[in-house]
């Protein structure tokens, strides 16, 4: 793997240390990976005509868009 530093505003950090902890995730940059495969995921799924969309527990679908 290559080492790599990048610079986040405070509030980003906040999100990143809250989604390790929801995730149980062992680092932040096992959420960094986690969150660039489903922007990967989700973009591939556009470039074919689909769409990335969440089902909640009641069936309801929410469409998301990533731009």
């Amino acid at each position: 793997m290559v080492a790599t530093s990048f610079s986040f505003d405070p509030k980003i950090v906040k999100l990143i240390d809250r989604l390790q902890d929801d995730l149980h995730a062992s680092s932040r940059s096992e959420v960094l990976r986690r969150a660039i495969t489903l922007l990967k995921l989700s973009k591939e799924a556009e470039k074919e005509g689909g769409e990335l969309v969440i089902k909640s527990k009641d069936g309801r679908e929410q469409r998301i868009v990533i731009s």
